[in-house]
């Protein structure tokens, strides 16, 4: 018995000590894999999601979700509840956040600026940098080491920029899949399920937790790649709009 408990531990040793030993860059390019080919992740250039936002409060409602964006830097994001439609507009440095009620036919805009730009240009920049840090932006990435999370044995790595934005990322050992990615505020996301488009795993749905209090879900139904953009789509409007 002594003996088979001195095995088991230090298989469990050298498992960690292998685990250690695996690079930042090792562990990015085989989670990249499960996703798609190099070629595949580096040739997307647009992408288009449409899908609702599903809270977890029963007493909320739904919302309709559009998603456009384009590498490097442009994305338009509509999220309609009824009447009222926020549209969030993402042109290189600029962006603006649009509120429009359709039955009253009336909008107001306001610039985005400060961590709220930040953030836009962080998630845009996440459609298509596919776990790889935004090196050109001095985002860096350090493999904290293993650890189990949600059931799973994972890597854990660390991403951060340069006295701003950080994120968690967990890992499979097992099959080097994501687990769960969790942004500075504390908010999680977990994909579920898969769709193949353009040569690209994407999930079918993307759980957001705040600790173990599930906030939304969202449910994708049409995604496109590569797909020609309406003209003007990321044009940000001149003045306040009326």
């Amino acid at each position: 018995m002594k003996t088979l408990l001195r095995t088991c531990f230090l298989c469990l040793v050298a498992a960690s000590v292998y685990a250690q030993e695996v690079s930042e860059s090792e562990v990015i390019d085989r989670a990249r894999a499960t996703v798609g080919t190099e070629a595949a992740l580096d040739g997307l250039v647009t992408l288009q999601i449409i899908g609702t936002l599903e809270p977890a409060d029963p007493d909320m409602p739904s919302a309709t979700l559009l998603i456009i964006a384009r590498k490097p830097l442009s994305q338009r994001l509509e999220i309609k509840v009824d009447d009222i439609v926020e549209t969030t507009i993402l042109d290189c440095k600029k962006g603006c956040i649009i509120r429009s009620n359709l039955n009253a036919g009336a909008s107001q805009m306001r610039d985005l600026i400060g961590s709220e730009l930040e953030r836009v240009s962080y998630s845009t920049r996440q459609f298509f940098n596919f776990f790889r840090p935004d090196f050109k932006n001095g985002e860096k990435v350090h493999l904290v080491g293993t650890e189990t999370y949600r059931g799973q044995r994972c890597y854990k790595l660390h991403y951060e920029y340069p006295g701003g934005l950080k994120t968690i990322r967990y890992f499979s050992v097992a099959d080097d899949t994501l687990v769960s990615t969790i942004t500075e505020n504390g908010v999680e996301s977990i994909g579920r399920g898969s769709m193949t488009v353009g040569g690209i795993k994407f999930p079918k749905e993307i759980e957001y937790y705040e600790g173990e209090r599930k906030l939304h879900t969202i449910l994708v139904h049409e995604l496109k790649v590569n797909q020609p953009l309406t003209a003007g789509i990321f044009d940000i409007p001149q003045g306040d709009t009326q």
